[in-house]
Parts: structure tokens; C-alpha cells; sequence
């Protein structure tokens, strides 16, 4: 396994801001950067000025290149400077390479931008005048403005009512999103990466629907997981799920292969971790949740196919074709090789690439200075091209002068022939005597546990742990992840246990540190253990092994001791008194012995023990920090708490015999931590708990008989989360509204009596502070729901699942920074109102009554589920399905006769995608989105009445002349398909994409939803009619409808594309031009369709007559563009190249046949959607 400790990208920063320093440099822009980095989001920003006439320098042109996202902030001076034009024309044309734009309008109107009016009016007489002789410099400028004034933008003066710092918190959250948080960490330096990444995917093949697996293999450190996490990076967005289990050797040897099948599933469906209860039931939940999703696995150091490939994922046949799965190992030929798994062998840096990577660690620089350039060259030729033993000495050596690289290179010369292992210790040997046995006792002990715990243990151990933990990751001999546990590299963990092994071959019982499991039986059996001794960890789960307490009678020095399932007999005096860790799983006595000595302990941990209560003799703990009694199910009272004045952390959770906390708990100042959690026979807790003013967390949650809070709960002003779930509360005390710094109040099953006439039940009203709050399953009626929200100005997070209101209170929409709301089962809620634009994610799924959602302001790329709503008439700001009786049918989609309402035939098609399963949509119902409305139909051919008819996906007109008082009001669009196997169900998401070739514009429509038919048998049509009267009215910032009605012109060339999805053949299409005509309301003449503004608009205000459920969408895809550049639709390769009358289009196919997976590709760029067919 290998670790790294910096995020994989070309990238060197996240955002790049383009301003004008004399307007905003120290106050928008400087506010600004500073939340940027307080949210560790690297930031690029020009400490320079520049005056008038001076060109741009190129480390800001580098530093455009090397970001993610430029924000352009456009204020009254930008104009002014060439500077900033120079760099918006730059910005512009990294942009056709996939950087991300985003204009933010600072005390200026968009329209003055785009128009150049006002100050940039002025700005540019004055450019005219100073480049008369460099005009298209100029004309350069004003495109640019133009283009950047176009894009979707933030205009601060009318976003959040222009509040500055909302807005900054705003932009924050919005590039955190879009940077997309999940890319993996790889190598500080990934120095030969990118073509060893671009042979990998070129095995994944990854325009091919089999599933291929790819197995990476090469010697320990050589970068096989590094690579791997390039890679997943590159392609994970292209699937429905992905997954990157880490050191999974390691993994099942620490938590077993369930945890590993839970953690697969919760990062592919992206929800919390299955009920899984064994290797078995776990391979089979998996291929039912992921069978039906083209997914991307990634299992990193795998060693044995049967016992870790097979029991994570049972036999690979199941996966979804199009589903890619790659492996690292040390082990050639693991699977064998066929047209399905391919092998990747990465093999050493070359000399070039290994002098790069050393320097780079070593200088921060590409190359040495020549002074070093010797002796790094003579190192680079010892470390044999691993990347690990070059990162190491590079970063061992950093800082050093000559004579110390001297000195090094001396080292490895004389060492003996013994590879990796004994290049690494060399920076081993330069640590002092607390730095080494800091690194000893993680590589032994501690990898996996959390730093801060961990740190406390070496603390009282007197080894200064803060200094030695920076040495030791500046070193890079450890990491500390994202998730702030130690980790370090397996060859590494190899070098530090070797170490202690050599310090005696033969004899277990003089080494300073023991963790095998056969070393430390044989040691405790014989009781062959000496001072050497500090460290011992046995688990022995399943076994009934019994050892004497004699055998610790050598072993004085003992710091760290685990016994989990371990029996002692005999005295416990001889076990050491400098134990500072003592880890204990099912501790068999029922009180600790007397004779027990524990004063210098850090750490006490004994979950599922057998402890019913403390003895008297064991109250002076005084260095405890955590204590740990968790599952203990015969432990009646807490200790008396007056001789643990350091404690930290009390986690006491399903201790289910505990019916009493000792009221000195009230005395631990220090306690950060309480959890009591299914304590199910604690009925109160001591008023004392109030004093605890350090407390930060509290957990009663399934204490199902504790029926009140203290009164004074208030007290605790450090407290930021409160979970008091399925517990007999009713009502909360008065004081909980003062509790200033709470972020988190969770009351989930508690069957909550509020006041009609006070609603919270509190006078002070629920905390200001709260981030979320859980109320679902609380008995909340119409007359009890909290009617308050808008005093939550925080909230992010509301949970009101499970109750029994028809309405929400109006305050839920005054509440600016909500995120997430949850309904769920709430069975009688009828509607839900207007929200926040501030709203990623609504879950109303099983609500029985629902009829009608209002989303205008909701964000198109957040998430949706309304699984089970059955009377779901309409989600107001995006669709309808609208019931069509004949006469609609005819007017807005062209039938005109071909059916009566008798014999209109029937087909039906299931909406369905991620989470839907249960909607019929059938020749009588339409979709309507945005005027654009959609049926299906059992027909082989297109109706006579299409002016412009053509064979395959692909039809082309030029648009004939207009009569006197017409006007351009749409398209009829139809399309004859089939599937190329008719036997099997499919799954379909059509495209459709409209160029206008004589203007070089766009419009593609793809619907939110993907549809579902089984057992086809017949050749369909699919029958939409897109209306410009209405679309323009809400007019989205891609949508061209507005250009198509405005700007078509007699002549123009028109070029139709239609793709149906994977699998899907499109056999005929056909377009025909709608027209409004103020004389011929909603008639036909000269083979012209009309449809009037007033006949749409009364269609539009129907609702839907029969009951249906919609759940999960994508936001409508109307996009435009002259661009279609960005990499990340490069797995959709060129289908076929065809020629329309001389005209070639480049139609692109998709990888599989559920295009939510297309849609949420790229999700960070909001312009990479414009990719149906490229312009010429």
C-alpha cells in the first residue's frame, strides 16, 4: 500500500481570482481569499500591480494554466487595466481546455459588461486612444467581455440582497462543490505519472460495454497504489458509482471483509453502510444493489484472489456491463490473464525521473543545484528507481548541506545489497532516541488509530510527540490522513518492525516491541519476557488460551499492553506500574484487582467487559485521558469520577445493566466527551453534568427510559452536538436555547408534546447556532411542528421524517442556508412551498399525500428522491405530466387527425433512473418541461405532415421563407427507433440536438428523467413539439430557444440529431417548423402547424388528472455552445462520421444506457454538457 499526502492533479491551484486591486484588493477580493483558505481551497491572487500599457506577466498566465477555476470578479475599474483584460482573454481560452468561469458582478450591472457601458465605456475611449496602432488587441478586450458577461454569473448586488460576507460564504460552498472534494490524495510529486496513467486506462478500454479488469502489479513501493489513485481519478466520474478500497490486505487483518462490502456499497450509493452481518450475505446484497450500475472498483493490495477478491465481491460475472474493476498486488498472474483481465507491470523511474523526484523532495525544484548534482546523481543510483526510497531520502535530506549528502551517499555504499529495506532505515538511523521510538511504536502499534489519541499515549510516555510526529511526516515515514489516523507505507511498516526483530533473531523476549500472535503466546507460555519488553498486543477472539500473571514479572519497562480476549490467573502485581495504554476487550473479573497498578495510564479501555462496578482502591488515576467501558453489559454504577481530574473522553455506550452516572462527574473539567448511548436503563442524569464546561459532545440516544434533560442544561456553553434519539423525552428544558455553540440537536423517535401555543416548547426558542436539526419521527401535527425556523439563520441540515403534518410552516422558506431537508414518510404532508436556492438535496420519498413541489429555486445538479408518492402531480419549476385528450394531442404535437380519442393506441413507457421503479407514462399523458412536451407511441412511421423527413439519426432542412406576419414559435420533432435487442428490457434517455449550421448556434434537450419499456417487440415513435413562447420567458442561462426565435432567418441551414440511447437504433426522424401567425390562431395553412401563446399557456395550467409518482431528476439540459472541448466526454467516442449534403457531423456515443450517469459526469463544469455534436 502506498501513502501520500497531497492531492493528484495537474493542478497547483484550486481558483484563480482575476480583479481589479484599486476596487476590491482589500476588501471583496481580500475577504474573499482568506475564506478560501481558511477552507484549504488553494488560491492564486496577484500581489502585483500594474500600470497602463504594461503587458501581463507570465507567472500569472501560469498561474491561470495551472488552476481549476478562474473567478473573474468584474467591478467599475476592470475595464481600465490591460492587465486584467489580458487575463480575462486568457482565462476565456482555457476555457475551451475545460477551465471552469465564473463571473461574480461587483457594484455593477451584468448589462454594463456585456453592452460595455458606463465606466467600460469610458474605459475603452481611453484604450482606442492608447493602442489606435494594436485595434484588435482592443477588439480582443470587448469579445471577451462580451463572452465572460454571458456566462452564468453571480451579481452581487441582488444576490442574498448583496450581503458581502453570505455572498463570500456562498462562492466558498459553491467552488467546494464543484471541486469536487472526493478526488483521492495521491503522491506530493507524481513525477512520470501521466503516461504510466494514460497506458492504464487504454486497458480499461473503456469504450467496451464487457467489463474489463485491470491488475496492476510491481514490487512494494514501486507506486502501484499512487497510480492506481491517478488513474480512478482520471475516470471515476464517467460511471453510475465508484469505490477505492485501500490497503485491503491490511483492512480485513483490522476490521474484517464485511466492513470492507459495507464501505463499498455506502461510497457507491452514496448513503450510510448496509446492515451487513457476514462475508456471505454481504457478496449477495452487493449484486443486488450494484447489478444494475456500471461501476468503477478499485481494490488496492491484494494478495490472495480466494480469500479477499472473491469474499468482497463473490464471483464478477454479476457486474453491469460497461463496469470496470482494477486491483494492485505484488503477484503476477493473481487472475488469469484473458480478454477480460489485463496486467499493468510498473516498472522503475527511469534516471531522469528519479534525479526529478529526488530533487524535488530534497530542493523543491526539478533539478539539483550543480554543487549537489554528484551526490544526488550517486544516490538516485542506489535507490534503483523505487519512488518511495527516493521520496524518503529526498525529504530525509531537505535542508541539508553538502557534507551531509557526502556523508549519505558514504552510507549507501557500504550497506549491504539488502534493497528498500535498508535504504529506508538510512533515515531511520538520522532520528533521535524519542523520534525513533515514536516511529517504532506506529509502525508496531498504531497505525489506523486517531492522531490525537495517540498522541496523548506518547506524551505520557515523555517522547514530546508533537515535534517528533512533524519529523516524522515531514520525512515522510508517516502520514496522518484525511480522516486524521496514522497511516504510513507497508514497506516502511516492514522497515520499523525489522528493526525490532534484528534487535534479537532468536529470543521474542528480548525485543523492545511484540505483535505476533505466536511470538507473544510462545513469550507468555514460557515466560521468556525481560525488560527489553515495552510494547505487547495479543487478541486471541475465539479462543479460551489462559496465561499466568507470572509471565510479566521481567517485563519492568512495559508501557503498552492489549489483552483483548485474553485470561489472567494470579496475582496482578507483577504486571508493570508504567503502563500508559491498557486495551482489555472482555476483561473477565468482575472489578479491576486491587493489586492492579494504574497510575501512570493514559488509555483505559475495556469494552465488553464483565466489570460490574469500581472498586474504592481504584480512584487516583490521575493522568487518565480516555476511557473506554462501552458494551459492558454487567456495569451498574460509574466510578466515582473525583480521581480522574484529566479525563478526556467517557464513552459508556449499550452499557444496558448502568442505572446511575456518579454526581462527581460533575467535577471533570476537562471531559470533552460523554457517551451514554442504549444506556436503556438510565432514567436520569445528575444535575452535576451541568458544570462540565469543557463538554463539547453528548450522546443519550436509545436511553429509552430517560425522560428528561437537566434543567440547567443551558450551563454548557462548549456543547456543539446533543443526540437524544428514541429516548422517553418529551418535553426540552428552558435553557436549551442558551446553549450558544450548539450545531447539532438530534430528537429522532422522541414522541415530543409541543404547545400549540409554544411552538418550540421552550421560551428561549432552539439554539441560533444549530447547523441541523433531526425532529423527524417526534409526533409533529399540523398545530405542533415548530413554527419559529426563521431564528435558525444557520441551519444547513432539517430532518422531519415520520411525521404527521399536511403542511410545512411558511418559515422553512426564510431559512437562507438550508441544504438538505428530509421528509420521508411523512404520510399526510400535501405540498411542499417555495425553498431556498440554497437547496442541494430533498428526500420526500413515501409520502402518500404529496400532490404538488414547488423548485423554482432549487439547484439543478442537487439531489432528489420521491420514491413512493403516488398523487405527485407536478414539481412546479420543472415538470408536469400533463394528461392529453385528443385535441391536445393534435394541437401541440401534430397528430392532427391521424388518431381519434377512441383508438389513440397504447404503449406504456416506466420513467425511471437511479431510484424510480413505479411511473407509467402512456400515449394520453405527456412530459412537459419548460414547453417542450414529449409522447410515445407504437408507430412505425413518421406522420405524412413532417415537412423534412429523412433515414437514420439525422435529418437536415433549409428554412423556407415566411409569409407576411409569421413569426418562428418552435419545431415538431419525431423519431421511429427500435431496440437492436428486442428480447432484453431497456433502459432510455433520449438526446436531441438542433445546430443551426448557417449561425453556428445550438440547442440540445435531453429529458430530466430515463425511461424504462420491457419486452419491445415493435418499432416506437417519439413524438415532441418544443415551443419558443414560453421557454424564453424563464430563459435559462444555456438556453438558445430565444436565438432559434429571434435569429432564424429565411435560408438557414438546420441539422437535426437523435440519439435514443445504448442500444437503441434510430431508424427515420423528421422536423417540422412551427410558426405563429397573428391571423391563423391554431390552424393550419400552407402546411404550417400554429400554436398560439394563449392555447400553450391554457395547456400548460393543466394539471395532471391521474395519480403518479416521480422521483430522482437532472436538471434539464438545454445547453448552447461554440466549444466542445472538455476531456471528460472523451469515453464517448466518434460513432461514425456521416455527411449531410457535404456537411460532416460528429454525433458522440454513449458508454451505456442510463444517461443520469452522462448528465452528473462532469458535474463541476457546468459547460462541459455542451457535447452532442461539434461544430465545425
Amino acid at each position: 500500500m502506498a501513502t501520500s499526502n497531497s492531492n493528484s492533479s495537474k493542478w497547483e491551484y484550486d481558483v484563480f481570482l482575476s480583479f481589479r486591486g484599486a476596487d476590491t484588493r482589500f476588501g471583496f477580493t481580500d475577504h474573499l481569499y482568506s475564506a478560501f483558505s481558511r477552507e484549504g481551497i488553494h488560491t492564486f491572487r496577484d500581489a502585483n500591480e500594474i500600470d497602463i500599457g504594461e503587458e501581463i506577466g507570465p507567472e500569472c498566465l501560469q498561474g491561470i494554466e495551472n488552476s481549476r477555476f478562474s473567478i473573474v470578479i468584474l467591478s467599475k475599474g476592470y475595464a481600465s487595466s490591460p492587465w486584467c483584460l489580458d487575463e480575462l482573454v486568457h482565462i476565456l481560452r482555457c476555457r475551451k481546455e475545460g477551465h471552469g468561469v465564473w463571473p461574480v458582478f461587483y457594484d455593477i450591472d451584468p448589462s454594463d459588461v456585456e453592452e460595455q457601458k458606463g465606466s467600460f465605456e469610458k474605459a475603452f475611449a481611453e484604450h482606442e486612444k492608447s493602442f489606435k496602432d494594436d485595434m484588435d488587441k482592443v477588439e480582443k478586450w470587448r469579445d471577451a467581455l462580451r463572452e465572460v458577461a454571458y456566462l452564468k454569473g453571480l451579481d452581487l448586488r441582488r444576490h442574498l440582497d448583496g450581503h458581502e460576507a453570505e455572498n463570500i460564504d456562498y462562492i466558498v460552498k459553491e467552488i467546494s462543490v464543484r471541486l469536487d472534494r472526493t478526488i483521492l490524495r495521491v503522491a506530493i510529486h507524481p513525477v512520470g505519472i501521466d503516461s504510466r496513467a494514460k497506458e492504464v486506462i487504454s486497458l480499461l478500454d473503456d469504450e467496451s460495454i464487457d467489463v474489463r479488469i485491470v491488475g496492476i502489479i510491481g514490487m512494494g513501493g514501486i507506486g502501484k497504489t499512487t497510480l492506481a489513485k491517478e488513474v480512478y481519478n482520471l475516470v471515476f466520474k464517467r460511471f453510475e458509482g465508484s469505490c477505492f478500497l485501500e490497503n485491503v490486505r491490511q483492512q480485513i487483518i483490522s476490521n474484517g471483509i464485511a466492513y470492507l462490502q459495507r464501505q463499498l456499497l455506502s461510497d457507491i450509493l452514496k448513503r450510510k453502510h448496509e446492515k451487513i452481518y457476514n462475508v456471505d450475505g454481504g457478496s449477495k446484497v452487493i449484486k443486488e444493489r450494484l447489478r444494475c450500475k456500471r461501476v468503477f472498483i478499485v481494490l488496492d493490495d491484494i494478495e490472495d484472489k480466494q480469500e479477499e477478491l472473491d469474499k468482497i465481491l463473490g464471483n464478477l460475472d454479476w457486474l453491469y456491463p460497461g463496469s470496470r474493476v482494477i486491483i494492485t498486488t505484488r503477484i503476477k498472474n493473481l487472475l488469469q490473464p484473458s480478454k477480460l483481465y489485463r496486467q499493468y507491470e510498473v516498472k522503475e523511474l527511469n534516471g531522469s525521473d528519479s534525479l526529478q523526484l529526488l530533487s524535488l523532495h530534497a530542493f523543491n525544484k526539478r533539478c539539483p543545484d550543480e554543487s549537489y548534482m554528484n551526490s544526488a546523481s550517486g544516490i538516485v543510483s542506489y535507490a534503483g528507481g523505487n519512488p518511495l526510497a527516493l521520496t524518503v531520502l529526498g525529504s530525509d535530506l531537505c535542508g541539508q548541506n553538502i557534507d551531509v549528502w557526502n556523508n549519505r551517499l558514504e552510507k549507501l555504499k557500504v550497506i549491504s545489497p539488502e534493497g528498500t529495506h535498508s535504504i529506508l532505515k538510512i533515515s531511520y538511523d538520522s532520528l533521535d532516541a524519542a523520534e525513533k521510538s515514536i516511529f517504532l511504536d506506529i509502525a508496531c502499534f498504531f497505525i489506523g488509530y486517531k492522531k490525537d489519541y495517540v498522541m496523548s499515549i506518547l506524551d505520557g510516555c515523555g517522547f514530546f510527540p508533537i515535534d517528533g510526529i512533524n519529523t516524522l511526516t515531514r520525512r515522510c515515514l508517516v502520514e496522518v490522513g484525511a480522516n486524521n489516523k496514522f497511516l504510513m507505507h507497508d514497506l516502511v511498516r516492514e522497515m520499523g518492525r525489522e528493526i525490532v526483530r534484528r534487535e534479537c533473531f532468536v529470543d521474542p523476549g528480548e525485543r523492545s516491541r511484540l505483535w505476533n500472535k505466536e511470538d507473544v503466546i510462545e513469550l507468555l507460555t514460557d515466560r521468556t519476557g525481560t525488560k527489553a519488553v515495552e510494547g505487547l498486543v495479543l487478541s486471541l477472539q475465539g479462543s479460551k488460551s489462559s496465561f499466568n500473571t507470572k509471565a510479566f514479572k521481567k517485563m519492568k519497562r512495559l508501557r503498552l499492553l492489549q489483552l483483548n480476549f485474553v485470561c489472567l490467573t494470579g496475582n496482578y502485581e507483577y504486571i508493570s506500574n508504567k503502563l500508559r495504554w491498557l486495551c482489555w476487550s472482555e476483561f473477565p473479573l468482575k472489578a479491576i484487582p486491587d493489586d492492579l497498578t494504574l497510575e501512570h495510564l493514559i488509555v483505559l479501555d475495556m469494552r465488553y467487559s464483565s466489570l460490574q462496578q469500581f472498586s474504592e482502591e481504584v480512584k487516583s488515576l490521575k493522568k487518565l485521558k480516555f476511557l473506554y467501558l462501552s458494551h459492558s453489559h454487567k456495569l451498574i454504577e460509574t466510578p466515582n469520577f473525583e480521581g480522574f481530574p484529566s479525563l478526556e473522553k467517557l464513552k459508556l455506550k449499550d452499557c444496558i445493566s448502568l442505572v446511575k452516572v456518579h454526581d462527581s462527574i460533575g467535577l471533570l473539567s476537562h471531559l470533552q466527551f460523554l457517551n451514554l448511548q442504549d444506556c436503556v436503563d438510565l432514567k436520569n442524569l445528575p444535575g452535576s453534568i451541568c458544570a462540565l464546561s469543557s463538554l463539547k459532545k453528548l450522546n443519550v440516544s436509545g436511553c429509552s427510559k430517560l425522560e428528561e434533560l437537566p434543567e440547567h442544561l443551558g450551563s454548557l456553553q462548549s456543547l456543539v452536538l446533543l443526540l437524544a434519539d428514541e429516548t422517553a423525552i418529551s418535553t426540552l428544558p428552558e435553557t436549551i436555547g442558551d446553549l450558544k455553540n450548539l450545531e447539532k440537536l438530534s430528537l429522532h423517535g422522541c414522541r415530543l408534546i409541543f404547545s400549540p401555543s409554544k411552538c418550540p416548547p421552550t421560551r428561549r426558542g432552539l439554539p441560533a447556532s444549530l447547523l441541523e436539526l433531526d425532529l423527524g419521527h417526534c409526533n409533529l401535527s399540523d398545530d405542533m411542528i415548530p413554527s419559529d425556523l426563521q431564528g435558525l439563520p444557520l441551519l444547513q441540515n432539517l430532518k422531519l421524517c415520520r411525521n404527521n403534518f399536511t403542511s410545512l410552516p411558511a418559515s422553512i422558506g426564510s431559512l437562507p442556508k438550508l441544504t438538505k431537508l428530509w421528509l420521508n414518510e411523512c404520510k399526510s404532508l400535501q405540498c411542499i412551498p417555495e425553498l431556498q436556492s440554497s437547496l442541494q438535496l430533498l428526500h420526500a420519498k413515501d409520502c402518500l399525500s404529496l400532490e404538488t413541489i414547488n423548485l423554482k429555486n432549487f439547484w439543478g445538479e442537487g439531489t432528489l428522491e420521491l420514491d413512493g408518492c403516488p398523487k405527485l402531480k407536478a414539481i412546479e419549476g420543472y415538470f408536469n405530466l400533463e394528461s392529453l385528450g385528443i385535441e391536445i394531442v393534435e394541437k401541440y404535437l401534430g397528430t392532427c387527425g391521424l388518431f381519434t380519442e377512441d383508438s389513440l393506441p397504447s404503449i406504456k413507457v416506466h420513467v425511471i433512473n437511479n431510484l424510480t421503479r413505479a411511473v407509467t407514462i402512456s400515449p394520453l399523458q405527456a412530459l412537459s418541461e419548460k414547453s417542450i412536451y414529449s409522447i410515445f407511441l407504437p408507430m412505425s412511421d413518421i406522420p405524412t405532415w413532417f415537412s423534412h423527413q429523412n433515414e437514420g439519426d439525422l435529418v437536415s432542412l433549409q428554412v423556407p421563407p415566411l409569409d407576411h406576419g409569421c413569426k418562428f414559435s418552435g419545431f415538431s420533432i419525431s423519431a421511429v427507433y427500435a431496440w437492436e435487442n428486442s428480447s432484453a428490457p431497456c433502459f432510455f434517455c433520449p438526446i436531441i440536438a438542433v445546430t443551426n449550421r448557417t449561425k453556428n448556434f445550438h440547442w440540445n434537450y435531453s429529458p430530466k428523467i430515463t425511461f424504462f419499456m420491457p419486452e419491445v417487440e415493435q418499432d416506437l415513435m417519439w413524438l415532441s413539439c418544443w415551443s419558443f413562447e414560453n421557454q424564453v420567458e424563464g430563459i435559462d442561462d444555456e438556453d438558445m430557444s430565444w436565438r432559434f426565435r429571434d435569429e432564424m432567418e429565411e435560408g438557414d441551414r438546420l441539422d437535426v440529431w437523435i440519439d435514443m440511447g445504448f442500444q437503441i437504433a434510430v431508424k427515420r426522424c423528421g422536423i417540422h417548423l412551427l410558426y405563429h401567425h397573428s391571423d391563423l390562431q391554431g390552424s393550419r395553412l400552407n402546411d404550417i402547424v400554429t400554436i398560439s401563446r394563449s392555447g400553450s399557456s391554457r395547456h400548460h395550467r393543466r394539471f395532471l388528472r391521474s395519480s403518479f409518482q416521480w422521483l430522482t431528476f437532472n436538471r434539464l439540459r438545454i445547453t448552447s455552445c461554440k466549444n466542445y472541448g472538455d476531456d471528460s466526454f472523451r469515453r464517448w467516442s466518434v460513432k461514425r462520421e456521416e455527411k449531410a449534403d457535404g456537411i460532416p457531423v460528429v454525433p458522440k456515443r454513449r458508454g451505456h444506457c442510463d444517461c443520469c450517469a452522462l448528465l452528473r459526469c462532469t458535474k463541476e463544469k457546468k459547460d462541459a454538457f455542451k457535447l452532442e455534436i461539434d461544430p465545425l
